[in-house]
């Protein structure tokens, strides 16, 4: 279904429409919403993009961590990854994971993050297709727009990731610096309970970013969105979940061989594009409700209808 795009800022905001439909009337029409656009569809596109920007991405991070005298750099990594990834999965992905580490070598450096420039901009490209299908607008902008804005959003994302990621690594190594040569012992302590809410707030930032720039829709900048905040608690909430159900209850090893980590992989990677898709369509739903469009209750017949009407009174005068 294509919407009038419309070039005003929201008639209400976001807190005030969800309060209007109620959380029955908001799940009702996003459910309807996700059928009719097809997101499960552009789901397995983002996991298979996903997929091809995952190793040039870890690729590209390894051979960066391998210039950085960082200790226990494989151990402090796959930790982390351990966190979110099924045991299958980061089976996977740390393959020669240690090898690469200490490899010092320009020219994987500069492959890998061109490559991983390459995919990670497809990714942008087939989530801002996705987040069209939501709001129900056509890709009106010059092809070389959208894939000018999915490199510079890339590249703004990562940045901003790097940052973060320098934060939560190398933030207690500086703070047991200062505890050391300052007394301050408190530090350590400070940066270790508030580097996870800096992951958490990063990710926030990055699915805002994603739902603004990606559509073409004119919206009003929040950073802070239901559909963001969906998007990154179901995320959180899927992978936990998907993560205890293959390492307990899955047998993916023992039905598909050695190709069941690949499996699980790209099961992991489609909830967590649909789950994005779901955050932005939420986002549609509301903009849409708040602005007064509501076509899930017009008709083809409907419409018909009513030209007619409209006719037939034009007729009489």
């Amino acid at each position: 279904m294509l919407y009038p795009m419309t070039l005003k800022d929201d008639r209400a905001s976001p807190t005030a429409t969800m309060s209007h439909l109620g959380a029955y009337g908001l799940v009702k029409r996003v459910g309807a919403a996700t059928g009719e656009n097809g997101l499960t569809g552009y789901s397995a596109q983002l996991a298979y993009y996903f997929f091809l920007s995952l190793f040039p991405s870890l690729l590209f991070l390894t051979s960066l961590l391998a210039y950085l005298p960082m200790k226990h750099r494989t151990h402090t990594v796959l930790g982390v990854l351990a966190k979110i990834l099924p045991t299958q999965a980061l089976t996977l992905v740390k393959g020669n994971f240690e090898g690469i580490l200490h490899q010092h070598q320009g020219g994987l450096l500069s492959f890998s993050a061109a490559f991983a420039l390459y995919s990670a901009s497809n990714a942008v490209t087939a989530i801002s297709a996705g987040l069209n299908q939501a709001y129900g607008v056509r890709e009106e902008r010059p092809y070389w727009r959208v894939i000018l804005m999915a490199l510079l959003l890339v590249l703004g994302l990562a940045l901003i990731f790097m940052m973060a990621f320098a934060i939560f690594f190398f933030g207690p190594i500086a703070a047991e610096f200062v505890a050391r040569h300052l007394g301050m012992h408190l530090i350590p302590i400070v940066i270790d309970v508030i580097r996870w809410p800096i992951l958490l707030f990063t990710a926030i930032l990055a699915v805002a970013l994603l739902y603004y720039f990606t559509p073409n829709v004119r919206q009003q900048w929040r950073w802070l969105t239901p559909g963001s905040i969906f998007a990154v608690v179901g995320w959180i909430a899927s992978s936990l979940l998907f993560a205890f159900y293959v390492n307990n209850f899955g047998s993916y090893n023992k039905t598909y061989g050695s190709i069941g980590a690949v499996i699980v992989l790209l099961t992991w990677m489609y909830l967590g594009g649909l789950v994005l898709l779901l955050g932005g369509q939420i986002n549609a739903v509301i903009k849409h409700s708040g602005e007064g469009v509501d076509k899930k209750t017009e008709t083809p017949t409907d419409q018909r209808l009513d030209r007619g009407a409209v006719s037939r009174s034009h007729a009489r005068h």
